[in-house]
């Protein structure tokens, strides 16, 4: 959610808001607090110096700032995954660059390495949409919905523009949560650049924050959760430069979350390094007090939304046997036609089912209220089941998610 200010600043312009974060006023904010019972007045004027201020007639369309974008050789830009928004804002820093540019490529964190052939062969036509999520191993290596990015990896298949992936392999940075850098063998810690610098004092404590609010993480430990961060960055870094070296005359927009571009920490000042030339950082809907430190743009856009989509109310995974539904919601679309636990999914509508990916696929642009075919196996018979598919998200407690690779709302 963006701070009150921003929100009346976006209902009052149709157009993508743009602010110049080098242009926002504001004092530092790396005070020690002062105590109020010591010093009431200290924290009254401390309350009052990091009060941050907009002037709002000095507000930016998007393309108005074009031609400053258009004269570094790689722009970032920042998203919250889930959001819509974000990706949409991708898209026309996209588009305006594509027209200034002309020779561009996109990079993103959200394929890695290994995959690259597959974007390759989606951009020449080869291989189709499908095809291309299916070799990449969307659902099981990003998971987030396609449809937020479609539009971007539509646009570039229309325009012929190189997709690059970017990040290291998850293999490779779950190794390092666990064993360290040190303990990478030759082959494993060849597919990493050969610096990984941790050489930053802010960029350590931000990750240090980060480590603390995060229980789940897979490393016990910081020094290897901080390694497996860096291999990360620094993979990413490395690979951008590596295709605009190799590609004469081409820039590149870049695609990651807003925690590997903010402040310039992660994936920028790598690339720079690499490529001896500053990129420009733009960060989209931040949800905290904007510091001049943090990029170059700032984007604020209307909310948007994706359209719901068609939902099964089932969890699911892969097996010997094929997918076996391991869940079911309570008045889900699945429960309600009769289907339960332990059932083995052989067909959707004319779909011949072998794999979670598979349901994916296929569920991709359904609708709530798609009136489907499901084929079944039951105990060595095959059943069939007409689903009329659901809507809502369900809440997960009480929701049976071990080992689950896919969930599919009431």
């Amino acid at each position: 959610m963006m701070p009150p200010i921003f929100s009346q600043i976006v209902s009052r312009f149709s157009l993508l808001v743009l602010i110049l974060l080098f242009s926002i006023t504001g004092c530092s904010n790396n005070k020690k607090p002062v105590s109020p019972a010591k010093n009431s007045k200290a924290v009254e004027n401390n309350a009052k110096d990091n009060i941050t201020a907009l002037r709002l007639n000095s507000l930016q369309s998007l393309d108005s700032i074009m031609p400053q974008l258009a004269t570094h050789k790689a722009v970032l830009v920042g998203e919250i995954h889930t959001n819509y928004g974000d990706h949409l804002n991708q898209l026309a820093v996209i588009k305006g660059l594509h027209k200034k540019w002309g020779k561009i490529a996109i990079g993103l964190e959200m394929i890695q390495q290994p995959f690259q052939s597959y974007l390759d062969d989606y951009i020449a036509g080869r291989i189709d949409e499908h095809a291309m999520l299916r070799g990449t191993e969307w659902f099981d290596r990003w998971r987030f919905d396609f449809r937020l990015y479609r539009p971007i990896f539509t646009y570039a298949k229309q325009n012929k523009i190189p997709l690059v992936a970017l990040n290291v392999p998850k293999e490779l940075t779950k190794r390092i949560s666990k064993v360290g850098i040190k303990g990478l063998n030759k082959k494993e810690r060849g597919q990493l650049p050969k610096t990984l610098d941790k050489s930053n004092p802010a960029y350590v404590k931000r990750l240090k924050n980060v480590f603390g609010g995060h229980s789940h993480t897979s490393s016990k430990n910081f020094d290897k959760f901080l390694e497996a961060q860096l291999a990360w960055d620094e993979g990413m870094a490395a690979q951008a430069a590596k295709f605009l070296q190799t590609h004469s005359g081409h820039r590149m927009v870049i695609l990651a979350g807003g925690g590997h571009i903010i402040n310039r920490e992660g994936i920028p000042d790598r690339l720079e390094r690499r490529i001896n030339s500053k990129p420009a950082v733009v960060l989209n809907n931040i949800n905290e007090n904007p510091k001049p430190t943090q990029g170059d743009y700032l984007l604020f856009s209307t909310e948007a939304k994706l359209p719901p989509v068609g939902r099964l109310g089932i969890a699911m995974k892969d097996s010997s046997q094929g997918v076996v539904i391991g869940s079911l919601l309570h008045h889900g679309a699945a429960s309600k036609a009769g289907l339960i636990k332990e059932d083995i999914i052989q067909r959707l509508d004319n779909v011949t089912i072998k794999s979670t990916t598979d349901v994916r696929l296929w569920a991709l642009d359904k609708k709530p209220g798609d009136a489907i075919t499901a084929i079944i196996k039951r105990k060595q018979q095959s059943k069939t089941f007409k689903i009329v598919l659901g809507k809502k998200v369900p809440s997960l407690k009480g929701f049976h998610m071990k080992n689950m690779k896919a969930i599919h709302g009431k």
